[in-house]
């Protein structure tokens, strides 16, 4: 299986097609093929394509990992991950993953400090304890209130590309 085609299984999971029990049994053969020892794993999907294979294990992860009592939050982060895969591709994805599955929180946390509800070292506190990339962390800690509130509006968008962009240069 391809990164292309587990995005295109968690695509119909996140749109209802798929239950988590059918989505985990389509994963099997992956995880059958696996050796556990990496010695004897293929390297040539490492080598070819990098991102791409840490990103469709962390994924598979993240499946394997969910709460089967409550398959609604994986939906949602299902169709949050597809979308920014077609979006910015896998590189960014796997960049952005902590930011894209902590997005709501994230901005509500962002809405709150505006409103000044969270202070200013609040909303720090909450950046520094994140588990975000250090560029992401340094951009954030640096950001006025317009520039977090773009960066809101293009996650809540799916335009994860562009706020993968406005992190890369100062606020």
């Amino acid at each position: 299986m391809t990164l292309a085609e587990l995005s295109t299984r968690l695509r119909r999971f996140a749109e209802g097609e798929l239950t988590l029990e059918t989505l985990r049994l389509t994963l099997l053969p992956a995880l059958d093929a696996d050796p556990l020892d990496v010695s004897q794993s293929d390297a040539e999907p490492w080598a070819r394509a990098p991102e791409d294979s840490r990103l469709y294990w962390r994924l598979i992860h993240l499946v394997e990992t969910a709460d089967a009592a409550d398959e609604a939050p994986l939906r949602r982060d299902a169709a949050l991950l597809v979308r920014s895969v077609d979006d910015a591709g896998s590189a960014t994805t796997l960049e952005l993953l902590r930011v894209i599955l902590d997005q709501d929180r994230f901005c509500e946390i962002l809405r709150r400090t505006t409103a000044g509800i969270i202070s200013r070292t609040g909303f720090l506190s909450v950046v520094t304890e994140s588990g975000y990339p250090p560029h992401v962390k340094l951009w954030l800690q640096h950001a006025g209130h317009e520039a977090l509130a773009r960066l809101c509006e293009r996650l809540v968008a799916g335009e994860y590309a562009a706020a993968a962009a406005m992190m890369e240069r100062a606020p």
